[in-house]
């Protein structure tokens, strides 16, 4: 039985990846502050794993909370929308570097043998291809409307790969595209796109409005299909570089509105501001590198599927 800790192991992905770890027969310890993780994410392996409660940017905690893992999945960070982070970019460089080191530190006490990092999409440059590949770490800036938090993860990967080439741990780096599922923790205005979406189609706005001109176009792909590429990259022992864990079709802000409304069974009007920032024009993640590595992975949810399931995450959030 291997001893994993998941930090952020409460959050969004990192809920569903200790479901799939729990139910391998693995010894699973969460390591979570709670500021987006909720508990409820943890109700499917309740009395089945250990949690350990505290925030990753105390030092010692981090030492204590790591201590006799064999398997790290890092997805621990503060990473909010759009709208909160081209607003701060210095503050969330600050949260996550603090994070970065005290885990990256915690890691070598502890002596793990295997190590995931979950980098970002938003380290890639905003002029690079429609569909992007694994871009060298350094090119360019990072994706401006998350520019602080684009280059914490940059140094999160360059930080990473220095200490498996000095320590000889196995290092394996991924970068998710635009995660999403019903176990997200509504933050407010500071929320992600597909959540923000949901609570004002379902709150009966109308018009709903959507950031910019509604034609900015995303990939999307579940939590719990992207908790199931993470496991399988640690599994097979992947540490050749960092990949992509996204999908290359993709979808405009307006599609997705559409999508949003069929489920809800809403036709409210839809307005555009353009005075919001949308980011890249498009964004999507070319497949060639998971697809080789993972060629039998398969998304187990479709985006249709995925909006009938965050109707039900407003209902349960708020109530209806």
């Amino acid at each position: 039985m291997t001893s994993i800790a998941v930090t952020g192991g409460a959050g969004l992905i990192g809920s569903y990846l200790v479901d799939q770890l729990v139910s391998a027969g693995h010894n699973v310890v969460v390591v979570d502050d709670f500021s987006k993780g909720r508990l409820e994410n943890l109700s499917q392996v309740a009395g089945k794993c250990e949690v350990r409660e505290g925030n990753l940017e105390d030092k010692g905690f981090a030492t204590e909370a790591l201590a006799g893992a064999e398997t790290v999945y890092h997805l621990a960070s503060r990473a909010y929308g759009v709208g909160y982070s081209a607003a701060h970019h210095l503050d969330m460089l600050e949260h996550n570097e603090r994070i970065t080191n005290n885990v990256l530190q915690a890691v070598r006490h502890a002596g793990v043998k295997n190590l995931m990092v979950t980098s970002s999409s938003c380290v890639h440059r905003d002029d690079a291809s429609d569909t992007v590949p694994e871009l060298p770490l350094f090119d360019g800036e990072p994706e401006m409307v998350n520019w602080g938090y684009g280059w914490a993860k940059r140094f999160l990967e360059q930080k990473a790969v220095i200490y498996a080439a000095e320590t000889g741990i196995n290092l394996t780096i991924v970068r998710p595209f635009n995660i999403y599922g019903e176990r997200y923790n509504w933050m407010g205005e500071y929320s992600q796109a597909i959540p923000m979406l949901v609570k004002r189609v379902l709150d009966g706005n109308d018009p709903v409005v959507i950031w910019g001109s509604g034609n900015q176009s995303r990939n999307y792909l579940h939590a719990r299909d992207c908790a199931t590429v993470m496991r399988r990259l640690v599994e097979i022992g992947y540490t050749t570089g960092p990949v992509n864990i996204g999908l290359r079709e993709t979808v405009t802000m307006n599609q997705l509105v559409a999508l949003i409304c069929k489920a809800g069974g809403l036709s409210p009007k839809i307005e555009h501001d353009l005075t919001k920032p949308e980011g890249r024009f498009v964004k999507s993640s070319d497949e060639t590198l998971l697809r080789t590595v993972l060629p039998e992975f398969q998304p187990s949810v479709s985006l249709e599927d995925g909006m009938k399931l965050m109707v039900g995450w407003y209902r349960a959030t708020f109530g209806e």
